[in-house]
């Protein structure tokens, strides 16, 4: 288990910050919506960690997308 910490968070400390924060900013802004629309009453405890995981999910794809072609700089520089 402590194996996967450590492998968990070098991980953590080698990825790009300005297009972490940048995934995470889309990645909210999408949870921000669903929450608008979602009933917090209905959601059943079992249920956090898939949406968890998923949020997860959709935070990497969004992050690899920036090393995919369109890079942060790429974006600044179109602005």
């Amino acid at each position: 288990m402590i194996h996967i910490w450590n492998a968990g968070l070098a991980w953590g400390q080698a990825i790009h910050r300005e297009a972490a924060l940048d995934s995470l900013r889309n990645v909210l802004a999408v949870v921000g919506a669903a929450t608008i629309l979602a009933d917090f009453a209905t959601i059943k405890i079992w249920l956090i960690l898939p949406m968890l995981a998923v949020a997860f999910l959709i935070w990497f794809l969004d992050y690899e997308r920036h090393f995919r072609g369109q890079t942060v700089d790429e974006v600044k520089a179109a602005r």
